[in-house]
């Protein structure tokens, strides 16, 4: 029985190089926060960190943040007052001089998304065998090979998507209070194409 091996190498480079990616989690508690800006009043001192997508392996995630103008933020905020501070009624978020507009999770998440619809071209693959008999006759046998395949691949970029919406919403920091004298971390999205210098503000009372 004699098998045609050039099929199975060419799908085996087409699986490898096109296939959806797992994500893994920025857990903004264990960044290194090498960025630091304090409010103009000393009560809030703000950490930062840019380009977490990319110094997680999380690629394809990445690269959707630079064609959509996203930034991904891991936030780091300590609270030097005595009071209490809810992150989102209470202080502005300034990049440099400029006041910004945090991005919504879900908004962030729906445009960073991978997409899944798109592996459902894996399903047209076939392989064809072709097998020699005893008597000298070829005969060609189909197999759906690309059906196991699309499958794989919708589940691995529908299980990413999820993971990655919901850190994105559930670390949230303008979502968070952070108490007198503590420090919480989070994450806080982006509608910008640049980086610059961040820092969270309070509300003037």
């Amino acid at each position: 029985m004699k098998r045609k091996l050039l099929p199975v190498l060419l799908l085996s480079t087409l699986f490898y190089g096109s296939c959806a990616s797992s994500y893994n989690s920025i857990r903004p508690e264990t960044v290194f926060y090498n960025y630091t800006e304090i409010s103009d009043d000393a009560s809030i001192s703000t950490g930062y960190a840019f380009d977490l997508m990319s110094a997680r392996s999380n690629k394809k995630y990445a690269k959707k943040e630079l064609k959509n103008g996203i930034k991904v933020v891991s936030v780091k905020v300590v609270n030097n007052t005595d009071a209490p501070i809810n992150i989102n009624q209470d202080c502005r978020l300034f990049m440099g001089t400029r006041e910004i507009l945090p991005l919504d999770g879900a908004a962030a998440a729906f445009r960073l998304k991978q997409g899944v619809p798109i592996y459902l071209l894996y399903s047209l693959l076939t392989f064809n065998l072709i097998i020699d008999d005893m008597n000298g006759n070829r005969n060609s046998v189909s197999l759906p090979i690309g059906i196991p395949i699309s499958a794989y691949n919708m589940i691995v970029a529908g299980s990413a998507n999820k993971r990655m919406k919901d850190e994105l919403i559930g670390n949230n920091i303008l979502n968070k209070t952070v108490g007198p004298g503590e420090t919480i971390y989070g994450i806080v999205c982006l509608n910008e194409s640049t980086t610059g210098r961040l820092r969270f503000e309070l509300n003037k009372r």
